[in-house]
C-alpha cells in the first residue's frame, strides 16, 4: 500500500486491473456495480448484464430510449449524463430482444451520487411507464433479494406506494454521515 491514499481512484494507482467478476471486467466497471446491481437483482429490466455493458444501463422492451434519456437528463443529476441506448442482450434479462433504454455517463465522480441513480431511474420508468412500475410486475420471488441488498423491506415497500425517490431519500442516506465519522478511526491509511 505504499504511496496509496485514501483519495485515489483505481487508474490512479497505476496497476492492471484484474477482473474481480466476469460482470466486472475493467476498472471503471466498479464504479457502476452500486448504480444498478440493486435494481438488477430484480430481474426486471436489463442492467447490462448479459451485454456488452454490465452495470452501465438500464433497458427494456418497453422503453423508448431517446424519451428515457430525455426524462432522466432532466433531472440534472450532478455527475450523470444519460445517453440512448438500442441494443439486444446476449444473454440473462432480455436475452435475443430488441431492448432500448439507457447508458449512464458518469462525467464527475465526486458529485454522481451512485446507488441514488437505479432510484431515480425506476422513479422515471413508473412516470413515463405507469403500466411498467417495477414493483408491480418484477418477479415477487426476486424481492427477498432486493430487500437484503437495501437492507429492509422498507426501501420496497414505501417506494411502491408512490414510485418517487424523495419518499425513501431520508432512509436511503440516514446512516451516511455516522458512519464516515464512525469509520475513520479504523483507517490505515489518510
Amino acid at each position: 500500500m505504499k504511496k496509496w491514499r485514501r483519495k485515489m481512484n483505481f487508474e490512479a494507482t497505476g496497476l492492471p486491473w484484474v477482473p474481480t467478476s466476469p460482470h466486472i471486467p475493467f476498472a471503471h466497471s466498479a464504479y457502476f456495480y452500486p448504480v444498478s446491481g440493486i435494481l438488477g437483482e430484480l430481474g426486471y429490466m436489463s442492467i447490462g448484464v448479459g451485454y456488452t455493458l454490465p452495470f452501465e444501463m438500464f433497458a427494456a422492451e418497453w422503453i423508448k430510449a431517446e424519451e428515457f434519456a430525455n426524462a432522466l437528463n432532466a433531472k440534472r443529476l450532478p455527475g450523470i449524463t444519460f445517453r440512448p441506448i438500442h441494443l439486444k442482450p446476449y444473454y440473462s434479462v432480455g436475452q435475443g430482444k430488441n431492448y432500448q433504454g439507457v447508458q449512464i455517463h458518469l462525467t464527475d465522480f465526486a458529485k454522481a451520487r451512485l446507488s441514488d441513480i437505479q432510484f431515480h431511474v425506476m422513479e422515471v420508468a413508473a412516470q413515463l411507464y405507469p403500466e411498467h412500475k417495477v414493483f408491480d410486475h418484477a418477479p415477487k420471488n426476486r424481492f427477498d433479494m432486493f430487500d437484503k441488498v437495501s437492507g429492509s423491506d422498507y426501501i420496497r415497500t414505501e417506494f411502491s406506494k408512490n414510485h418517487r425517490f424523495a419518499d425513501i431519500q431520508s432512509y436511503w442516506t440516514k446512516d451516511e454521515n455516522a458512519f464516515k465519522r464512525a469509520s475513520k478511526k479504523y483507517y490505515l491509511y489518510p
